[in-house]
């Protein structure tokens, strides 16, 4: 009898520390962790840039680049190089004076250096796709492209084509960007780890313009903060840091402070300011956000946005894309019950 006991009272606490235990994963598992195994989708950034140099000086050459590369072919001539098209009789001139300028041979010397072989940045996009065909099962998969032009462009989205400046993303050492006097903080992000973030970034944006009534500082934190959670979607195996494009420390920075940071913004009555001025000074890149010294990182109130959104999520059951298609930012604000507590 009393073994029997020992014996139900073992199952007993067996299935309450099981209960506990997959109460506790269910309730902290990501919700972004989604199945995309049985998508078929297998993307390869077709290499336009290496198609340029090859045909470079040749009719026939170039005629066959216009077919195989369609409306991209045309865009990239007349609005990303602005060399004009290929009807004008002084084209290949034109293109030649572009492909043999100092700067453009050796972004193409150094773009063949670090993207000799494509196949991780290959997978990565074709991931992120899969993701966003779980999301968008009916959305039409873009052709990547692979151009350079004269550091002038990162991502151009241009009907059916997604294209890649790769000359953008040479990385933080490149001497080039020097040359250019690049500033350090725009240079550390000018890394091919990026390049997937900027894609989708791009894709989101585009797909979501920015709107709103007020156009006040929460606005643009909270869209930007959509967009971020956007990215999480897409890739929610990255590291975090990286989808922010932060270094550890100034992530680490972000959550330590997340409460002083909100109560800063509340206090100086900057969440309902206009002035883009000051809003730009919170949103974009710098080398750090200026209300909170040089020691925070850049573009602090999309990271704000992002928790904003996050709890929002977790706190309304919203899909993605109804909180993509939702732009009235204070109710996302109010719903949110967002209120960081000092850590």
């Amino acid at each position: 009898m009393k073994k029997n006991l020992i014996y139900i009272s073992t199952i007993i606490v067996l299935a309450v520390l099981i209960f506990f235990v997959v109460r506790y994963f269910v309730k902290n598992r990501n919700p972004l962790n989604v199945d995309v195994s049985d998508i078929e989708l297998n993307l390869e950034i077709e290499r336009f840039d290496l198609d340029l140099i090859d045909a470079n000086n040749s009719w026939k050459a170039i005629e066959s680049l216009q077919e195989k590369y369609g409306v991209f072919f045309e865009i990239y001539n007349k609005e990303i190089i602005s060399i004009g098209g290929i009807e004008n009789s002084s084209y290949l001139t034109y293109l030649s004076t572009f492909l043999n300028d100092y700067s453009v041979v050796e972004a193409h010397r150094e773009v063949n250096r670090t993207y000799s072989d494509c196949s991780k940045l290959d997978i990565e996009l074709t991931q992120g796709f899969k993701h966003l065909l779980f999301y968008y099962p009916d959305e039409n998969i873009p052709r990547i492209v692979s151009f350079i032009a004269g550091f002038n462009h990162s991502v151009v989205l241009i009907d059916g084509f997604i294209a890649i400046g790769l000359d953008k993303y040479l990385g933080k050492e490149c001497q080039l960007y020097d040359m250019l006097g690049i500033p350090q903080y725009a240079k550390d992000e000018m890394v091919p780890e990026q390049i997937p973030i900027d894609v989708f970034t791009a894709w989101a944006q585009d797909r979501y313009l920015y709107k709103s009534e007020s156009d006040n500082l929460l606005s643009y934190m909270v869209y930007n903060g959509k967009i971020l959670y956007f990215l999480d979607a897409m890739f929610p195996d990255f590291n975090q840091a990286r989808k922010l494009k932060y270094t550890e420390e100034q992530l680490a920075y972000c959550c330590k402070f997340e409460r002083d940071i909100w109560t800063n913004i509340i206090e100086n009555k900057l969440l309902f300011d206009t002035d883009y001025f000051t809003i730009r000074k919170f949103v974009e890149n710098a080398p750090n956000t200026y209300q909170f010294g040089p020691d925070s990182p850049p573009r602090i109130a999309n990271w704000v946005g992002l928790q904003i959104v996050r709890n929002y999520i977790k706190n309304n059951n919203i899909t993605l894309i109804e909180l993509m298609e939702e732009n009235d930012y204070q109710k996302i604000l109010n719903s949110s019950q967002y209120n960081p507590k000092y850590k």
